[in-house]
């Protein structure tokens, strides 16, 4: 599996505060959820607990081959794919797509990941995840985003991934 080349003091190219330092953040954390809310708490940004909103999932995502090997699965393995817009009250903070293995993550947490708003990172907490930086990237300006960030999710002894994060975001967070 592809390691990262990314430490939590490498730099983001370009990149200025606090841009600089949330990219930073988000390589040193465990929880992409956890530290968001530090931010916003932090920072001003919405009000309460952060909250997923859902969108339609591709049914088979283009790059389903590329994402099942960085995965350690097989092709016949199932994988899904979950969309959403990360929300503190009426703040929208980032958008992520996470495609992840149901068979690595008990049914309950299946269950809460169909049918509840809660983020990923919150549902699958109780495994004590890690993630690890695959890339990073500075998004031009004027757009909605301002940061791309991806990362694999490992959990369990020994730590095997049981998802791959694609996370994108906005620029509210850096304001």
């Amino acid at each position: 599996m592809p390691r990262s080349r990314l430490s939590a003091a490498t730099p983001l190219p370009g990149a200025e505060e606090p841009i600089a330092t949330l990219a930073r953040r988000l390589r040193e954390t465990t929880s992409a959820t956890r530290l968001l809310a530090a931010w916003c708490a932090e920072r001003g940004i919405g009000e309460g607990p952060i909250r997923a909103e859902r969108h339609p999932a591709l049914p088979t995502p283009p790059e389903a081959a590329a994402i099942a090997v960085l995965l350690e699965a097989d092709r016949t393995t199932p994988l899904r794919h979950r969309r959403v817009t990360l929300w503190r009250g009426a703040a929208a903070l980032s958008d992520c797509d996470i495609w992840w293995l149901p068979g690595r993550i008990a049914p309950s947490m299946r269950h809460a990941l169909d049918t509840t708003d809660r983020p990923f990172g919150l549902v699958v907490e109780a495994l004590h995840p890690t993630r690890r930086t695959l890339a990073e990237a500075l998004l031009p300006g004027g757009g909605a985003h301002v940061l791309d960030h991806r990362a694999l999710l490992l959990a369990g002894s020994p730590p095997r991934p049981c998802a791959l994060v694609r996370e994108r975001y906005r620029r509210r967070l850096v304001e």
